[in-house]
């Protein structure tokens, strides 16, 4: 009777001591997860970072050749003045003959004197101030010379009035009276005959 107790009994007392040490084992790994998760959590360790090394913020000095100015070429000619041989032209003779005026512009007739101050007016704008040559429109002094395509009064006075819409010259009908385009004719020329020299003229006594 007491064997068959004993033997009954060794099984729970095994039992409770198998219970005891799986009790243990499991109260050491939680341990060691605690202590694993605490040293996790904890601020990572501060790395020395090393010192940046100084940037050199010399600039290289600049070498390169600098371009030397442009300097115009001394043999350069200038565009009024024309080469050596070669012949001037009738209105460019004319025109060299008329850039000296002379002071007081000369004596002239009422008509001319009145012909002179319609010109200033109404002409030299496009044909030049005292008759002398104008690029922008005919050279009066070789178109009213003799022989020239306005040299007569009546074919002046026609231009004048006409206009030559074709060259771009308007015409004066509407605006100077018959007389007073006569008048412009008589000063032109005496201009291209030479007989008034360029500037202003003496207004005629009486």
């Amino acid at each position: 009777m007491q064997q068959t107790s004993r033997q009954e009994t060794l099984p729970i007392v095994v039992t409770r001591k198998l219970t005891l040490v799986a009790f243990s084992l499991v109260l050491a790994q939680g341990g060691c997860t605690r202590a694993q998760t605490s040293d996790e959590s904890g601020p990572a360790p501060a790395d020395s970072v090393p010192t940046s090394a100084p940037i050199d913020t010399a600039v290289a000095p600049d070498t390169s050749a600098a371009t030397p100015p442009i300097t115009p070429s001394p043999t350069t000619t200038a565009q009024d003045t024309p080469p050596a041989g070669v012949s001037q032209s009738a209105d460019t003779q004319a025109s060299a003959a008329e850039q000296s005026p002379s002071p007081g512009g000369g004596k002239v007739s009422q008509m001319e004197y009145e012909g002179w101050r319609q010109y200033s007016v109404q002409c030299a704008r496009c044909h030049g101030q005292d008759v002398l040559p104008n690029p922008v429109a005919a050279n009066l002094l070789v178109s009213a010379a003799p022989g020239g395509p306005v040299a007569s009064k009546e074919k002046f006075v026609q231009v004048v009035s006409e206009g030559r819409e074709e060259r771009g010259m308007p015409a004066f009908k509407a605006i100077m009276t018959p007389s007073q385009i006569e008048a412009v004719y008589a000063y032109v020329k005496a201009r291209a005959e030479k007989r008034i020299p360029p500037g202003r003229p003496s207004a005629p006594s009486g």
